[in-house]
């Protein structure tokens, strides 16, 4: 049966999942680049969903969906680095005085970020490895994906109750808090998401969970798309596309930090979360039955 190419003017993957390697299309990236821009620093899952629509939608092999979704993080971090220019600029001028420990507020930041960053990678490499070794069927890793976007949302809804009371990072926020960003590397786990959560049970006042939660990004998805080039696991992509997705992830994050600031404590993401799991979870459940 010959493959049905459901937008053939549009996407390079049909419905069969076969990749199309006669003609080069960057339409898909600048799809790619605004979801990842839109999603990245809200509290869903940018990776999530960006592997949902890749495998799901699209047909691409999960692995490379993997990759091209960590890949487009480059973008949004940029637009981190340069929306809280401020404070990373404060940080690198630290570096020189930097004393280990917690005794003021730069050393404290630093010695969060080192420590978390460390974890953070760690771990991260452990379960990349284990995520591209286990042969997932492509409805076996939507249902991972399902899975770990309702785990999101219910954290989200219980932090809710946490009551503000902020406190400087300390020796268990730095090890808690690069635990739980190493496991954002699991398609579906909202790296802000799951943070931020943490951050505001641990009753940090919401625009500093969020301060803390993007500043923390930083070193963790540096190393991440460092790792990726090392371990020869970039995404099968042409040059267009790369720079498509990498600079529309930029325009678009950094409008989307801007508004996420203005807006902290008016809008509540757990639900939207949860409904995205469930849909995610649909062709899983046929699979099985």
């Amino acid at each position: 049966m010959m493959p049905f190419n459901v937008f053939p003017d549009i996407f390079k993957y049909n419905l069969s999942g076969t990749y199309n390697k006669e003609r080069d299309y960057v339409l898909d990236s600048l799809i790619f680049g605004v979801l990842q821009g839109i999603f990245e620093w809200l509290p869903i899952s940018s990776q999530g969903n960006l592997v949902l629509v890749m495998v799901g939608l699209m047909g691409m092999d999960p692995g490379n969906a993997l990759n091209f979704a960590i890949f487009l993080h480059t973008g949004t971090l940029l637009s981190v680095i340069v929306y809280f220019r401020e404070d990373v600029i404060r940080i690198l001028k630290s570096l020189r005085t930097y004393k280990r420990g917690y005794s003021d507020e730069n050393n404290s930041l630093l010695t969060f970020l080192i420590i978390s960053t460390i974890i953070t990678g760690a771990l991260g490499f452990i379960l990349y490895k284990s995520i591209q070794t286990v042969a997932f069927t492509g409805e076996a890793f939507l249902g991972l994906v399902g899975l770990a976007l309702i785990i999101t949302g219910i954290l989200q809804k219980i932090s809710e109750k946490g009551k503000v009371k902020f406190t400087k990072p300390n020796f268990k926020d730095s090890v808690l808090m690069g635990i739980l960003q190493g496991l954002a590397i699991v398609p579906g786990i909202s790296r802000s998401g799951i943070t931020v959560s943490a951050f505001l049970l641990r009753k940090y006042e919401p625009k500093e969970a969020l301060r803390l939660s993007f500043l923390m990004s930083i070193p963790a998805v540096l190393g991440a798309e460092i790792g990726l080039a090392l371990m020869g696991s970039l995404p099968e992509i042409s040059i267009s596309e790369a720079l498509t997705g990498v600079l529309t992830s930029f325009i678009v994050g950094l409008i989307a930090i801007h508004l996420l600031i203005k807006l902290t404590g008016k809008i509540k993401f757990w639900l939207f979360c949860i409904l995205i799991g469930i849909l995610a979870l649909v062709p899983f459940l046929g699979f099985l039955f």
